[in-house]
């Protein structure tokens, strides 16, 4: 007997276990004793007692029919109830019934395969439409049949816009659409999956790079394509790639530099005696040698400013008192060049920062003179200093210079990249250097005859709860 209670609550914990059918296990008078996790997951009604709760009126008749005979009968039984089940929809479903004459239990499981199929899909439907990638559906004819949500995220255009096209449309979007586009449409059709990782230009100066993958689901033939924004990850490597040549480029001067500096100190110590017994025609050409070696020097010091550490001295000063400061030291040069400055007044106090002020002087110094060397006289030279209500201080320095074209914008950081004839192409890395190590940003907008600005931001050392008020007045002119 014992025994045998042992094989049935077995036989019942059993059955109860099939994550895949609904199940309870009921007293003869429709009281709920147990459920298992399918039953809840499909019907979600937790404070059910009584199997009673949930039947329809025919179905309840079926129920106490089968209870009055499993009250009396001394063996197991076995039936099928059709009954209506409201699940976002009105389905008919089978539960299965299975009467326990020992322990005097019932167990009843749910065969409703059209819920699961139901709730399944709608899951599926639902992950597709919210997910925070692009996600487009096409089908073995390579015609896309389905995008969700995000296509105006990404793309700035309409649903419609996809649905119905070829999908290789998806790849013109792409500035560098080339010969690996092919082999990313071979790799996914022999292998069943691809990826590449893509830049689009959702705005004018706002690049994106997406993660592209592809594959095909052989039990539908169709292939899914998604695309998910790895912008911040690309842009931060490539801070780390250029962060990393700059310190490269400092290690190898702090190396070298007391190797080239002794050699130099003795060619000028020589070139300076030799010119006091020179005639006039050698004279001058060991003056070119001495400039040569001037300007051997002023490179090997820019490329040792790289090299020192970051945020030597932290104290919090005025960037506008700093700027204007700068624009006073330039100030000559620009007249004589025949150069406006217009500068932009504003309430000193608020534009408060925390760093380095030698090395933001140089940041300034290195800015400015970019910007007065682009122009030829008659050019304006725009400097504005800011606070905004996010706690940060924007710096803008603008010319009405030759410009850079798209390419050259792109390069101008780089170290030894340069346009001009005498440059080095290490002071703008510089910037860009001393920029970070306080936490700002440095942005670049030109184009080939409308001038260069250079937008700096840095963290503010204070709490803005105002605007700045800020008129534009000459105060500088040649």
């Amino acid at each position: 007997m014992k025994n045998n209670m042992e094989k049935v609550r077995a036989h019942i914990s059993f059955l109860m276990s099939n994550v895949s059918r609904p199940g309870i296990v009921l007293g003869l008078d429709g009281t709920i004793i147990e459920k298992n996790e399918a039953f809840c997951n499909t019907l979600r009604i937790d404070k059910l007692r009584n199997i009673r709760e949930f039947l329809d009126e025919s179905a309840i008749e079926l129920w106490v029919s089968f209870s009055k005979r499993a009250y009396v009968a001394e063996q197991t039984l076995f039936d099928m109830l059709p009954i209506q089940l409201v699940l976002n929809e009105t389905y008919t479903v089978k539960m299965h019934l299975t009467y326990f004459e020992e322990p005097r239990l019932v167990v009843a499981l749910l065969d409703i395969p059209k819920t699961y199929d139901r709730v399944s899909e709608m899951t599926y439907l639902n992950v597709f439409r919210k997910s925070k990638d692009f996600e487009v559906i096409v089908d073995h004819n390579g015609i896309i049949c389905d995008v969700n949500e995000m296509h105006a995220e990404f793309f700035n255009e309409p649903r419609d816009y996809f649905i119905g096209k070829t999908a290789d449309m998806l790849f013109n979007f792409f500035s560098d659409f080339h010969e690996d586009t092919f082999t990313f449409i071979d790799t996914l059709i022999t292998h069943g999956f691809a990826e590449k990782v893509r830049c689009f230009e959702r705005s004018p100066g706002d690049m994106r790079y997406y993660h592209t993958t592809a594959f095909h689901d052989k039990e539908t033939n169709v292939y899914v394509v998604r695309m998910m924004d790895r912008t911040d990850k690309v842009k931060l490597e490539q801070q780390l790639d250029h962060s990393g040549s700059l310190s490269a480029i400092g290690q190898i001067a702090a190396s070298i530099a007391h190797e080239i500096r002794n050699p130099m100190t003795t060619l000028k110590g020589f070139v300076q005696l030799l010119k006091i017994s020179a005639s006039t025609d050698s004279t001058k050409y060991l003056s070119v040698i001495d400039e040569e070696l001037a300007r051997m020097e002023s490179i090997l010091s820019e490329m040792l400013l790289l090299s020192k550490p970051s945020l030597n001295k932290k104290t919090t000063f005025s960037l506008g008192v700093l700027v204007a400061d700068m624009v006073q030291i330039v100030h000559p040069k620009a007249l004589m060049d025949g150069i406006t400055i217009t500068q932009k007044e504003n309430r000193l106090k608020d534009t408060m920062i925390t760093g380095d002020a030698d090395k933001i002087k140089q940041v300034l110094l290195n800015l400015l003179k970019n910007a007065l060397e682009a122009m030829a006289p008659g050019g304006i030279l725009t400097v504005s200093v800011k606070a905004d209500t996010s706690g940060k201080i924007t710096l803008g320095i603008t010319d009405t210079g030759k410009g850079m074209d798209e390419s050259q914008v792109k390069q101008v950081f780089m170290p030894f990249y340069t346009t001009k004839a005498d440059g080095t192409g290490l002071g703008l890395p510089f910037v860009l250097k001393v920029i970070e190590e306080h936490g700002g940003t440095i942005a670049v907008e030109s184009g080939i005859d409308k001038g260069t600005s250079f937008i700096v931001t840095l963290p503010s050392a204070i709490t803005q709860d105002q605007r700045i008020d800020s008129t534009e007045k000459k105060v500088l002119t040649p």
